[in-house]
């Protein structure tokens, strides 16, 4: 087999070449089982994945997630997402958990001006009870969730929501992000320590597993608040 058809059917397969190493990562469908809808959290003794061009993410699992338009939670808000998938990594160290996201946008929107003009963002969501019965649609009065969101303005907001149109910034400290463009879209780590106090969101300390989901918003295509690709279900971070 020539090299031509074996790179053909690598990219069919889902494999990609990262940082001189091979990750294989076959995009996991909307409804799969929750044992296929798993980030494998890599855990290291002392390292630092801070940054979307750190050493450590070329060994860490990679899995494609597959994007779905939200529900829109107002009636003003209305359109439909672009951002069709992501990849999602984790890493474990000096008592913080590291999660990149990389994803396809070809532009880079940075600001928001007006109404007219809105900024790429990204988002990880977790119970803050830890149990995946917790509506995975911003959480309900008695069952909130933990909010991790970026945004390609520079802005990093921890929140808890108890349902649509709730969410409000709780303190944040402990949460960092960092963004890089690459040849194809943004790469960006969310990183917060795994123990936090109560009034900071969900507590990752001691976790076996975790349940997540994701968001992104692709401001070229005016994407703000609910018009946003989602995952519709839970999935679960492995440590």
């Amino acid at each position: 087999m020539n090299t031509s058809n074996l790179m053909k059917q690598l990219v069919v397969l889902g494999v990609a070449a990262t940082a001189g190493s091979l990750a294989i990562s076959a995009t996991v469908a909307p409804g799969a089982p929750i044992a296929q809808r798993t980030i494998r959290v890599l855990s290291a003794a002392s390292t630092d994945a801070a940054s979307p061009e750190a050493a450590v993410w070329a060994k860490a699992p990679a899995t494609q997630v597959a994007l779905q338009p939200a529900f829109p939670g107002h009636g003003s808000i209305v359109g439909t997402p672009v951002t069709e998938k992501l990849t999602a990594q984790a890493v474990r160290a000096g008592g913080q958990l590291f999660v990149k996201l990389a994803w396809i946008d070809r532009t880079a929107n940075t600001a928001i001006k007006d109404t007219t003009a809105f900024a790429d963002g990204a988002a990880l969501q977790f119970p803050v009870n830890g149990k995946a019965s917790t509506t995975p649609f911003m959480g309900d009065p008695k069952s909130p969730v933990n909010v991790w969101q970026w945004r390609a303005d520079g802005r990093t907001e921890n929140l808890v929501a108890y349902g649509f149109g709730t969410a409000t910034r709780a303190p944040s400290e402990g949460l960092k992000s960092a963004a890089a463009r690459t040849d194809s879209g943004w790469a960006v780590v969310l990183t917060r320590s795994l123990k936090v106090k109560p009034d900071e969101g969900a507590s990752l300390l001691g976790k076996s597993t975790m349940p997540i989901a994701f968001a992104v918003w692709d401001g070229a295509n005016q994407e703000r608040d609910g018009l946003k690709a989602v995952t519709l279900e839970w999935w679960q971070l492995r440590f």
